[in-house]
């Protein structure tokens, strides 16, 4: 088996790994093919010249003039408006196999809008939801010149959440929500961000109640966050009254009262005025002012509702039934991908822990497609640009291929723990489980412009960025080379026929033949349904038995050699336990020696007992007696 080592990421991989365009090729057009090496070969190159790093912080040089910097801000949009029209060329042909080459480029699908448009056509909500109306088979989404969606016709459909019946899972969707848009985006008001957790809670309910066969996972919000944070722009803060005032009155050049300030008096700071109550006091699924009409009332959120049950049911399906037995199954393949793709990182993530077993440590990437364990919103966009083109097996493939990229910095850091990592493999945990930074690399900018050393972070990352389109690159050679239905990987003995990385084949042929009962309904049925095969939770045959890290402890007893002083030892050890034994019964702390053999001779050879009694008793000291001896002389010799 190959063994996919990175030890330089290099730029060729990216060629080397992905099939090149031929105009004959299946489903993708020759127009699209053309066009995509034409984007290939016409994106800019990276900027060698000494101007182009000048302004990079930590380094020094001179200052750009002004023409160099509008000639790369030409060149960055030159790529975009090249890369938005092969994206809309792809979407004109309904080039599915286009569109999945298109998101592994450095750029991906070019700028949100793009985006905006495409993922509706990857996840097919034109099918899902065509008895909605006409204006649904087009593309779910109604769309003008400029990529913006029109909110004037559209309203929001979506069940009223605020009635019906309350789904079990709303309590700890309500901690989760409150606990949202921490990481990205960056800087919010607190205004804005219970705005924005109200919206999101409102989301999030709505799919439950709409379906209430789904279970709520801790990590779906950070997958609602995501799809919210692209098609819903963020809210600007509430603004009090007083403050509009004065701002009319700056505009119309008139000095603002009392210096900008609001009082019965000159001087005297009036009250704040409260523009929203406490988190915790305010309803999850309300919010401020027009936040209904400007965000629940568009064709934006209707758009959002439609990719939030479709994601939830079509290709997270496996992680929202009653248990986690298809999240097992899908840690099993993992294993089996990252053992044929590195049997040496294989080997070294199976002794994290004391006692070897499945990667535990991935289970946050792949149940929540990384947007946990991201910090910034670009990369995951562009993760889920890549993930949502595929098979939802790919999420393992790519965990796998971002574990073969970080291999050289973990192992490096790894041996720098020394002997202490060898003592407490625990210590090795964070190096898997961390994420390094995944930089969103574009044409006109393969590489970041600030070191992680350089930037201000309480928890930095230990590990050096990544280009993204590398590490797609990586996963789409082992989705080739080792298959997840093949040999060796043997994926189809683990999951069963409910599991969405079946049902993907019946979505995509749903997009052939409209009549082909594949439907939202149907993906319902499936929930809980024979995710996993049975008997999969095993271990596999050909795995090799691994001891626990931690060696056994041999305990041996450590005799003197005075044999005679150790014998009258036990003998006082005897004694002692045969006076705690009988003093409680000679009258505890109030006996004496006369009380204390009156209770051992009336126990011998009492009256109900007799002097048969006395030899049964006398008979289990002797081997107490020689069982201690014995032990003493095989300890000695």
């Amino acid at each position: 088996m190959a063994n996919l080592q990175l030890e330089e990421p290099s730029r060729h991989l990216l060629c080397a790994s992905q099939p090149t365009f031929a105009l004959s090729k299946g489903t993708l057009s020759a127009r699209a093919s053309l066009m995509i090496l034409a984007a290939r070969l016409g994106s800019p190159a990276p900027v060698t010249h000494p101007s182009a790093t000048a302004r990079r912080p930590g380094v020094m040089g001179a200052r750009p003039n002004r023409s160099e910097s509008n000639g790369a801000k030409t060149a960055s949009k030159d790529w975009v408006r090249r890369r938005e029209m092969l994206v809309d060329q792809a979407l004109e042909d309904d080039d599915l196999e286009a569109l999945k080459r298109i998101s592994a480029l450095p750029g991906g699908f070019g700028s949100d809008a793009s985006r905006k448009k495409v993922w509706p056509v990857l996840l097919n909500t034109a099918h899902y939801f065509a008895a909605a109306g006409p204006s649904q088979a087009t593309h779910a989404t109604s769309m003008n010149g400029h990529g913006q969606h029109h909110s004037e016709s559209a309203e929001d459909d979506s069940p009223d959440v605020n009635s019906g019946t309350e789904h079990p899972d709303e309590s700890q969707v309500l901690l989760d929500t409150k606990r949202s848009f921490v990481s990205y985006p960056k800087h919010l008001a607190p205004e804005t961000k219970r705005v924005m957790q109200a919206d999101l809670q409102h989301l999030i309910v709505g799919v439950l109640r709409e379906y209430p066969s789904l279970s709520y996972f801790q990590g779906f919000h950070d997958i609602m966050s995501v799809l919210y944070l692209t098609y819903i722009p963020i809210p600007e803060p509430p603004r009090s009254r007083s403050s509009s005032r004065n701002r009319v009155q700056r505009e119309r050049g008139e000095k603002p009262v009392n210096g900008g300030m609001t009082g019965e008096k000159r001087g005297r700071s009036a009250s704040p005025r409260r523009v929203a109550t406490h988190p915790d006091t305010l309803s999850p699924l309300d919010g401020s002012a027009g936040t209904v009409e400007r965000h629940r009332g568009g064709a934006n959120w209707k758009t959002l509702r439609q990719l939030a049950a479709v994601v939830s049911l079509c290709r997270i399906r496996d992680a929202m039934g009653k248990g986690l037995e298809g999240m097992m199954g899908l840690l099993r393949i993992l294993k089996r991908v990252l053992k044929a793709a590195d049997p040496e990182l294989a080997r070294f993530s199976s002794h994290i822990s004391p006692v070897p077993t499945l990667p535990f440590f991935a289970l946050s990437w792949i149940l929540c497609l990384f947007s946990h364990d991201v910090d910034s919103l670009e990369p995951i966009q562009r993760m889920f640009d890549f993930l949502l083109a595929r098979n939802p097996i790919s999420a393992i493939y790519l965990a796998v291929a971002i574990l073969v990229a970080k291999k050289p910095q973990m192992f490096r850091m790894a041996k720098g723990l020394g002997s202490e990592g060898e003592r407490d493999p625990s210590l090795l945990h964070p190096l898997f489980a961390r994420l390094p930074p995944l930089y969103a690399d574009t044409p006109d900018a393969p590489q970041p412009d600030i070191a992680p050393s350089q930037r201000a972070d309480d928890d930095p990352n230990p590990y050096e960025p990544i280009p993204l389109s590398l590490v797609f690159a990586l996963t789409d050679k082992l989705m080739v080379q080792y298959p997840w239905d093949e040999a060796p990987i043997r994926g189809d003995e683990i999951m069963g026929e409910g599991s969405v990385v079946y049902s993907y084949e019946r979505e995509i042929a749903a997009r052939k033949d409209f009549e082909s009962g594949w439907t939202l309904e149907t993906a319902v049925q499936l929930v809980d349904k024979e995710v996993v095969k049975p008997g999969s939770g095993e271990a596999d045959e050909d795995e090799e038995p691994s001891l626990p890290v931690i060696k056994r402890l041999r305990w041996r007893i450590r005799v003197p050699r005075d044999k005679a002083g150790t014998a009258v030892a036990v003998g006082i050890v005897l004694v002692g336990v045969g006076i705690a034994a009988y003093s409680t019964r000679a009258g505890g702390s109030r006996s004496d020696w006369r009380r204390w053999w009156a209770a051992v001779i009336h126990e011998w050879v009492g009256t109900n007992s007799g002097v048969g009694r006395a030899r049964e008793y006398w008979r289990v000291w002797v081997g107490v007696v020689e069982n201690v001896v014995g032990s003493v002389r095989d300890a000695v010799v």
